[in-house]
């Protein structure tokens, strides 16, 4: 029986010379792919340009031919708010579930097309095998949703796990140890808060709140008080220069460029790091308040591994300063913001194609089957 199994083995590796094996952090702002053996090959935003979809359908309707999608990833970000009216940008994700289906498909179908383009020592015949994380908050329905597009696009085989869980593997948490640990999982579109323990969730619940409003806000603070309108991009840049985390501890500053309200026109002013916290503050407090409420529903045998191991913060939303440390403050417990927080779904995919062993593990918990 054993040696069955070796040579059960031996054969799919041998198959798996000609085809891919293939991470994706699919984030609402961001789409990561990681290769086997090449590492992370693709990082950039969730957003596809094509032109505008005719609203009405019959005889009044004007005729249209149907056309391919125009721009991908940076190239469609750089058109947001600056397109021409027959053009629109689309972001197919939203909070971290599926807004729409046709954008996504041809997103994935393009960036997949650019994986097969990489040369190989081997010739990729075969269709690849796909690890895809998803928010532990979605429904079946969801799930198949994001599977059917992968499925579309090419891929042979799909594994949906969350990326929570992803999160922790990339961290280096053990599988099988039943030591816990939280995870507070800050992306473009939602926020969630987990407690892990085995490659599972215990405990985990998501709010929609995350890096768009933190956005939003910024784009309502400067509104109200210099009665300025600024654009998501802006809003995102002000957020990046001078939200994040400062290690050199210096205040930061930002040059603010928008549209007077009152005159029309153009106009300049400068914006302060303890403008933006008091902008966000709001927003920020809601995640807070999700950490407290995860702790609150803990099983108690897992409280002194959360004590000893603190809680990690990961997602780009999460380098947003003063978040770890209104999280301290009102649970207790060490909090800390991971170096390369935006990275660690996409370095757990990595690590579970590069070792199944831990893969099979993290199935078993999941009750996929092999």
């Amino acid at each position: 029986m054993i040696k069955f199994g070796l040579l059960k083995n031996k054969i799919k590796n041998f198959f798996g010379l000609f085809s891919w094996e293939i991470g994706v952090d699919l984030g609402s702002n961001n789409t990561l792919i990681y290769l086997k053996d090449r590492g992370v090959i693709i990082d950039e935003p969730t957003m596809i340009a094509r032109q505008k979809k005719k609203r009405w359908t019959g005889l009044s309707a004007p005729k249209s031919k149907k056309s391919g999608p125009i721009a991908f990833g940076f190239k469609a970000k750089e058109m947001l708010n600056r397109e021409p009216k027959q053009i629109e940008v689309v972001s197919p994700i939203k909070n971290g579930v599926i807004s729409d289906l046709e954008a996504l498909e041809s997103l994935i179908s393009y960036y997949l097309k650019l994986v097969y383009e990489i040369p190989s020592k081997y010739p990729k015949i075969f269709k690849p095998r796909v690890i895809v994380g998803v928010p532990s908050t979605i429904n079946q329905v969801q799930k198949r949703a994001v599977k059917s597009v992968f499925l579309n696009a090419g891929a042979k085989e799909v594994i949906l796990l969350e990326e929570v869980v992803l999160a922790a593997i990339g961290i280096g948490l053990p599988v099988n140890s039943s030591s816990g640990l939280v995870i507070v999982d800050v992306g473009g579109g939602k926020t969630e808060v987990s407690v892990i323990s085995m490659g599972g969730v215990v405990v985990g619940r998501g709010i929609k709140t995350a890096g768009n409003d933190l956005d939003n806000s910024i784009i309502n603070y400067v509104k109200m008080k210099y009665g300025i309108l600024i654009g998501p991009n802006s809003a995102e840049r002000i957020k990046m220069e001078v939200g994040n985390l400062n290690k050199d501890g210096d205040k930061k500053t930002a040059l603010v460029r928008g549209r007077d309200l009152e005159s029309g026109l153009p106009k300049t002013v400068k914006i302060t790091e303890d403008e933006v916290r008091e902008a966000m503050a709001m927003e920020l407090t809601k995640i807070v308040k999700l950490v407290a409420t995860v702790l609150d529903e803990t099983p108690p045998e897992l409280m002194e591994d959360i004590l000893k191991r603190g809680i990690v913060i990961v997602g780009n939303g999460g380098k947003i300063s003063g978040l770890a440390s209104l999280i301290e403050a009102e649970t207790k417990i060490f909090t800390k913001v991971l170096d390369e927080a935006g990275m660690m779904i996409i370095r757990g995919c990595g690590e579970l194609i590069q070792n199944r062993e831990i893969l099979k593990q993290v199935k078993l918990v999941s009750g996929l089957k092999e």
